[in-house]
């Protein structure tokens, strides 16, 4: 079953661009086909993803999300031209000044135990609350009636026609057809039953991909090596070093973020976690499991991720026309 999912009022960077995708049936994919293209700088932590994996891999991977920070700033511009033959005031989200890939970030685990002893997980930075939404655009200052017309301009009408693709490998997703948020995907990327179904293909690809991973038998066997290692160590009930990762946020929020008590529980975790890595050398088997899956689904979606590079390179070109004539 599909359901719509726009935000009426949206602030903020991530509110913004995470609009009107219906749900996907099947439940295999799990970023909105918003959320793949978002490169807003609320988004864009310095990370070096898959640092230490195969490069090949890594390019393949890359190469999804080539051009993402132009094409979104063209996006935002669009909207904004749109907005205001509309009528309506819309200030642009801030983008990335580098390509950001929010499904490829840095691995849970390979830390050392002098990275480890600096700074632990850096769990205080995760545990607080997410930036607040930023009404750029003045939204809230609006009258009931004007933000319904502003979003109906911004998202198109509730009734609206919705334009739907299916998903290789099952499920279907959904975006409106109206709309100025529509329109500028529409002039950069040309169909949107493509962009829909490419994009969030593109965008979810590695998140299936360690899903499939996390059961492989292998991944088993050295995940079942490193929790007997760090339940001899007093750290009981942990299944990976994410994990550990988890835990370690927990006692943040439960003992006051940043407090001595909790930094010292999460130093002595991610210290233990480091040891029992290199004792099993887990990070490199489980970098060679996760390059498998990797690999298979870029074998498997080969075509369809060819379409979507096409795409998207044809989109960037329109991108650059459109921050040129700015």
């Amino acid at each position: 079953m599909m359901s719509r999912s726009f935000h009426k009022i949206a602030f903020g960077g991530i509110a913004l661009v995470a609009v009107a995708i219906a749900t996907v049936s099947g439940g295999n994919y799990l970023l909105s086909t918003a959320n793949a293209g978002d490169t807003s700088q609320s988004r864009a932590a310095v990370v070096t993803p898959l640092a230490n994996h195969d490069p090949k891999v890594r390019e393949a991977l890359l190469a999804l999300f080539s051009g993402s920070a132009t094409r979104y700033a063209a996006q935002e511009e669009l909207v904004q031209r749109c907005m205001k033959k509309r009528g309506f005031t819309y200030v642009q989200n801030p983008s990335s000044a580098t390509d950001v890939a929010p499904t490829l970030g840095e691995d849970p685990y390979g830390l050392t135990v002098e990275q480890v002893q600096r700074t632990g997980y850096k769990s205080a930075e995760n545990a607080g609350d997410s930036p607040g939404e930023v009404d750029r655009s003045g939204i809230s200052k609006l009258s009931e009636e004007e933000q319904k017309r502003w979003g109906e301009a911004f998202f198109g009408r509730d009734d609206a026609p919705e334009i739907k693709a299916d998903l290789p490998g099952g499920g279907r997703v959904g975006t409106t057809s109206e709309g100025c948020l529509a329109e500028a995907r529409e002039k950069l990327y040309g169909s949107l039953s493509d962009y829909v179904k490419l994009t969030y293909l593109a965008g979810n690809l590695p998140i299936r991909a360690r899903r499939e991973a996390s059961s492989d038998a292998d991944m088993t066997r050295i995940d079942s090596a490193w929790s007997s290692c760090m339940a001899s160590k007093g750290h009981s009930g942990l299944k990976n070093p994410d994990a550990a990762r988890g835990r370690s946020l927990e006692s943040h929020r439960r003992l006051g973020i940043g407090s001595d008590e909790a930094r010292a529980q999460e130093i002595s975790l991610a210290v233990a976690d480091a040891e029992c890595e290199k004792t099993t050398d887990y990070a490199a088997q489980r970098i060679r499991i996760e390059d498998r899956y990797y690999e298979k689904m870029l074998q498997k979606f080969a075509k369809e991720l060819a379409d979507a590079r096409k795409m998207n390179a044809s989109a960037l070109l329109h991108a650059k026309e459109a921050l040129g004539a700015r």
